[in-house]
Order: structure tokens, then C-alpha cells, then sequence
């Protein structure tokens, strides 16, 4: 599937809350709708600034020329080996000149972020998430433990399919005994708000900000947990 196409899947809840990108969720839920990637979609896309500017530094890294290509747009919301590929500098880089950490959030903040780049911290939206601790779209406040539940990506398998709502077997991130926490087997529901790709029980998916964004193969899931987990493990060294 086109990259552009997946990426709007997963820009269009944060989108829809009116957290991150331009006015534009009813173009997004058309393309989505119809399956149409065209320079409109793109535009819109690359006005998300946070996450343009991972998905370029990715793309530029593994000498990719289109930040919207497929591999980079997964490697950004699951996780593949084009964030293994990346160097520390290239993503010291990033958070300093393409994020602009030292403006968005406070210095003592930064003081614990640098130091896990050599830790083998990855531009993965779960590292942004977890580790950056100020939201840097629309609100540049802090975030709780229910934002970054809402804002990392879940994954789960599908337990019943009722008209637009899936209800899940997934997880959910808590703070018990002075830590971060995966807790698993939660049973939820999430919306599916556009035309996609058919679901039945058994599948597994992704989802972001209580909506539906993808299909994911057993080994997306596999990424997408080992990337979630990895980056909750650095933000708790820190806590």
C-alpha cells in the first residue's frame, strides 16, 4: 500500500482531536475513504511538523528519497531495520535541529533525553512518546500517563466486529511501584472511522487515540511491542 496512505492512517486521530497537522480531517477522511494518495495528501501530511521531520531524517539516514515512502513510514509508527541504520549524531540531530528540543521543552528535561541517544534510543514515535516529555503539535504541555496511553501506538488482536467499532484483546500503559507498565489482556473497544482494509476476529491491528489505523502482520506486532517496550524502559530510567 502507498506509504502516504498508511501514514494518513495513522496522523488521522490526533488529527481529528485537533493535536497535531492542519484543519484538514475531512480531506484526510476522503483520501482515506477513496485509497488515494496524490500531492494533496502528501502537502497535507508533511504540514504534521514533529512527525515530517522524523520521517525525513529516517528516510535521509537509509538514503531514501521520499520521506512517505512505505519502509520509512513503518519504521516511524511500528518499528523496522531503517531505525537500526541510523547513527547517533544523525539522530542527536534530529531532536536538536529538526525537533527543536531546546525550545519546546525545559533544560532539565534535556539534560535526561541526551544521554539516552547512546543507549540505542531510536526515532520511533514510541520514543517521542515516552521520552519527550512535553507534546510538541498544537499543545506544548506536558504529558500523563492517559496522554501517552492515547498517543503511543496499540496493537491487539480483533475479538468482535460490530458496524464501525472493533473490540480488542490489548493492552494498556499504567504507573505502578513507581514505574511504567505495559499491562496486558485489557479488553477495549476502538472506532474505525474510514474505509479500510476488511477486519475479521483473529486479525491484528494498530490503533492510535481510540481509533483504528491498520492491518498489522504478526511481526508488525512483534516490532511495535519490541520498540513500545525498549522506549518505556529508557523513559523509566528517568521517571
Amino acid at each position: 500500500m502507498n506509504g502516504s496512505l498508511i501514514c494518513a492512517r495513522y496522523s488521522f486521530a490526533p488529527n481529528f482531536f485537533e493535536y497535531c497537522g492542519p484543519d484538514k480531517n475531512k480531506q484526510l477522511k476522503s483520501h482515506l475513504d477513496v485509497g488515494v494518495s496524490d500531492f494533496q495528501l502528501t502537502s497535507i501530511l508533511s504540514h504534521f511538523t514533529t512527525l515530517y521531520s522524523y520521517l525525513k531524517s529516517i528516510a535521509h539516514s537509509n538514503n531514501i528519497v521520499d520521506p512517505f515512502d512505505e519502509r520509512v513510514v513503518e519504521a516511524y509508527w511500528i518499528g523496522n531495520s531503517l531505525l537500526e541504520n541510523m547513527r547517533e549524531k544523525q539522530i542527536y540531530n534530529e531532536l536538536k535541529e529538526g525537533q527543536k528540543l531546546k525550545k519546546k521543552i525545559p533544560k532539565r528535561y534535556l539534560k535526561w533525553l541526551w544521554p539516552k541517544i547512546d543507549k540505542k534510543a531510536r526515532l520511533h514515535h514510541s520514543f517521542h512518546v515516552f521520552n519527550v516529555f512535553v507534546r510538541t503539535g498544537h499543545q506544548h504541555i506536558p504529558h500523563t500517563v492517559e496522554t501517552m496511553n492515547q498517543c503511543r501506538i496499540g496493537w491487539g488482536e480483533v475479538l468482535q466486529v460490530k458496524s464501525n467499532y472493533l473490540t480488542l484483546k490489548s493492552q494498556r500503559l499504567i504507573y505502578h511501584d513507581g514505574a511504567l507498565q505495559i499491562k496486558d489482556n485489557i479488553k477495549l473497544s476502538i472506532q474505525k472511522a474510514f474505509k479500510g482494509p476488511v477486519i475479521k476476529k483473529n486479525d491484528r491491528v494498530s490503533y492510535h487515540w481510540g481509533f483504528f489505523c491498520d492491518k498489522i502482520s504478526k511481526n508488525q506486532a512483534r516490532n511495535l511491542e519490541y520498540y513500545t517496550k525498549f522506549h518505556l524502559n529508557l523513559a523509566n530510567e528517568t521517571l
